[in-house]
């Protein structure tokens, strides 16, 4: 896999926009996984937000596939969105069932119509965040299942790079019952955590706020090695830079091998399950690794 196409797995820019990113095609070929973790290590999990809110487990767990489409930023949004959205329904003591399509936001929509329109050539979460407060998001399966409003229309097999969907105010499944404007979804309240403040302090918000809200758009730094991980607790180890890339943290825990105790994050990928622990990974967590803590993190909460 070429600099160029393990870009395309990625797609993160800051406010100010920086590099792209991309994905790799984990299908078509041979993976050399790289050794995480061994049979002397031990897990504990402090925090997941699927055991927290066990109502919207299923929904967590759907794991997002962009294919060659730096839309990242989109993707991570999104998804998060869905997240919160069944959560804040769980604590209303609503059911969100994962069968349902309406209940599963519209990565395209996202990736699409969010402004500036950088769709495949990178975005911000940030962004994502404001375009679901001020103009709302419609349903959306992922490409298989082709269900709800705007489902995903980029086909995870295809080589890159892709171009970005084009933006329309109207559902794109001919199929899908809902009119377009009465299926828009939309979030009160918008927030983040600045990458600027002391790392323990970073952590302590990031807990916080997945603890008492779910979910939360976060991001790294990508080198090489990260493409080849496939179980444990990544630090890098080798490799170049490519790109910066979205992740949607969902908990925490920590790693104890041979006594030694390794705090991570318990995050998932948008690059389908062929890849790390079916689509998860877990990431070391206060030494800002791959900027983790120092990249921040977005988020908001769905109007129910």
């Amino acid at each position: 896999m070429t600099l160029d196409v393990k870009k395309l797995f990625c797609g993160l820019k800051s406010k100010a926009p920086k590099t792209p990113a991309a994905i790799p095609d984990f299908n078509k070929k041979s993976k050399i996984r790289s050794k995480r973790s061994n049979p002397s290590c031990t897990y504990n999990i402090e925090f997941d937000s699927r055991k927290q809110w066990p109502q919207c487990a299923d929904i967590i767990n759907i794991i997002r596939e962009q294919g060659q489409c730096s839309g990242c930023w989109a993707v991570a949004s999104s998804s998060v969105f869905t997240d919160r959205y069944c959560i804040e329904r769980a604590k209303k003591g609503l059911k969100t069932p994962v069968s349902d399509p309406d209940n599963q936001s519209s990565d395209e929509e996202i990736l699409s119509c969010t402004l500036p329109n950088y769709g495949c050539n990178g975005g911000a979460p940030w962004d994502a965040w404001q375009y679901m407060k001020n103009k709302g998001v419609v349903s959306g399966s992922n490409f298989e299942q082709k269900t709800g409003c705007k489902p995903y229309s980029i086909n995870p097999e295809t080589d890159g790079p892709v171009p970005t969907p084009q933006c329309v105010s109207k559902c794109t499944n001919s199929r899908w019952s809902i009119p377009y404007k009465n299926d828009k979804k939309f979030v009160i309240w918008t927030g983040g955590i600045p990458g600027d403040m002391k790392i323990p302090e970073i952590v302590k918000a990031m807990k916080n706020e997945i603890k008492a809200n779910g979910t939360i758009t976060a991001a790294i730094d990508v080198y090489t090695d990260f493409y080849h991980y496939g179980e444990g607790v990544y630090k890098r180890t080798n490799g170049n830079f490519v790109a910066s890339h979205s992740i949607r943290i969902i908990g925490w825990g920590t790693q104890t091998c041979s006594g030694r105790v390794q705090p991570f994050w318990l995050v998932i990928n948008s690059w389908g399950k062929q890849w790390g622990m079916n689509g998860v990974f877990m990431i070391a967590q206060g030494s800002n690794e791959c900027k983790v803590e120092a990249w921040g993190a977005d988020f908001g909460t769905p109007k129910v």
